[in-house]
């Protein structure tokens, strides 16, 4: 991130006017944009890379950047010194560096003085359009200046203490702007004392309250919105995380790929990371065939899902607090998207006791979600009072109304029907005959018997671990059922 720069200043001795001497000044650099350094939130990275988009543009399209993070280009910053008298030299040029990241030298380079792009390869020098002479290449001189004049240097920092350093420096910049805009208001006068500005407080010096800061530019506002100076700029946060904070023309900028979104339903803004999204129905789910007399399932449903084509790309729903209209959440924790779309949600199953819903690729694969009577297949849930199914192999047996018509059932449907013989002694879970001799466990401090699920976590009686099936076999050898 920060590498140094030697820059030659030439000066005129004191009481010599025709013997120059020459100081060596080790000047700063910083590296802004890189494909090793995305994740720096370094405060002039949309603006450098701002520069960049209209350099490459200008100068080389077909490599211009579509995003800062694309990861294909280097951007560094820094400045050169200027000493025509004693004592402290004077920012005399901004330098901006830019190069594709598999070029060894530099491409193109900006300059401040004199305003121009530099084409390093074919020696062509053209002018800075204005718009971006005006707002972009502004702003990241004056935070340049406000860097070199810092008193709060850092020895040979790192990129993270360096970014720290810049947005701290940038802020209070952004902070002195917004007492001067109090300066341009008509207003301010009949409000406050001009004397009594207080141009490098981070305090409001109409009404007093915290200034907030936007996280993209860090352009600075008052906090109250009944203060004259909330107006300018208009900035918004986060109804649930009050430090999540973006000013209306970064919003514009950023769209949809922003940290700030506005609900559709309650028209409130909130995180993006907040918001629900649809990942899209997965294509063409492959099964792999199960054992003779239980269901196909998949080894590995997750990556299965994450392998899977989709029909659409993600698409944004509401906040946490809202509902759309058709959008369902799965019930299955394994499923290929948090929240559904009503595009999506179609082929979903609801239980009879319509306490549970779920896509049709979890009801189908995901066991446990949805349970099937093998007779009339009717869905129910585990909360369904009308049905068992194994803990273990997930076998069910008939619903209840098809039980009682037992004597009509076909021979094939009964002899798939599970006998159970036991259940778990913290979940009440049933287990059948098939299962019972695999899932028989002790409790390594008593001896309450648990299946599969409840052996994985502390014993409700006794408050500890429960052991492993390779303690079970060296113990008693018992290898009698759960408890009935």
């Amino acid at each position: 991130m920060n590498r140094r720069l030697l820059i030659f200043v030439a000066a005129c001795v004191p009481g010599s006017s025709s013997t120059p001497f020459i100081h060596l000044l080790c000047m700063p650099t910083w590296t802004i944009i890189s494909p090793c350094e995305k994740d720096y939130d370094h405060p002039m990275r949309m603006y450098i890379f701002r520069v960049m988009q209209t350099v490459y543009r200008m100068l080389d399209s077909s490599n211009e950047p579509s995003s800062v993070d694309e990861g294909k280009h280097i951007a560094t910053l820094g400045y050169a010194m200027s000493q025509e008298k004693p004592g402290s030299p004077d920012l005399s040029s901004v330098v901006i560096h830019f190069r594709l990241s598999t070029q060894s030298v530099t491409q193109f380079v900006v300059t401040t003085s004199p305003l121009q792009f530099v084409d390093m390869a074919r020696n062509i020098c053209i002018p800075v359009p204005c718009d971006l002479a005006v707002s972009v290449i502004a702003d990241i001189d004056e935070f340049v200046f406000a860097r070199s004049t810092s008193f709060r240097e850092l020895n040979n920092p790192g990129p993270v203490e360096e970014c720290d350093l810049a947005r701290r420096i940038w802020k209070q910049v952004q902070a002195k702007r917004y007492h001067r805009r109090l300066l341009q208001q008509e207003v301010i006068g009949d409000i406050i004392d001009i004397a009594c500005l207080r141009t490098r407080s981070p305090r409001c010096s109409i009404c007093d309250s915290n200034l907030i800061h936007c996280n993209s530019c860090q352009v600075a506002s008052c906090e109250s919105d009944n203060c004259p100076g909330s107006s300018e700029p208009p900035l918004t946060w986060c109804s649930r995380h009050e430090k999540e904070v973006l000013c209306f023309p970064c919003l514009e900028e950023w769209g949809c790929t922003g940290e700030i979104e506005k609900c559709p339903a309650c028209k409130s803004w909130c995180c993006t990371r907040n918001m629900s999204s649809c990942n899209g129905h997965p294509i063409d789910i492959q099964l792999i065939p199960g054992l003779p007399g239980s269901k196909s399932v998949l080894p590995n449903l997750i990556v299965a899902y994450a392998k899977s084509e989709r029909v659409h790309s993600p698409k944004r729903g509401c906040c946490m607090k809202c509902e759309l209209p058709g959008w369902r959440n799965c019930n299955s924790t394994l499923c290929w998207s948090k929240t559904i779309c009503p595009e999506c949600a179609s082929g979903g199953v609801a239980c009879l006791c319509q306490e549970v819903w779920a896509c049709d690729l979890c009801a189908e694969h995901s066991p446990g979600v949805v349970i099937r009577c093998p007779r009339c297949n009717r869905p129910f849930c585990s909360s369904c009072s009308y049905i068992d199914e194994c803990q273990e192999c997930h076998r069910a047996h008939l619903c209840y109304d098809c039980a009682e018509e037992e004597s009509d059932v076909d021979d094939g449907v009964m002899m798939e029907r599970p006998k159970f013989v036991a259940s778990c002694g913290s979940c009440q879970a049933k287990v059948c005959d098939r299962c019972v001799s695999d899932s028989a466990f002790s409790c390594s401090g008593c001896s309450k018997r648990l299946c599969t699920s409840c052996r994985m976590s502390l014993c409700d009686d006794c408050r500890q671990w429960s052991g492993s099936d390779d303690e079970e076999s060296e113990t008693s050898g018992d290898t009698g059922a759960l408890d009935v």
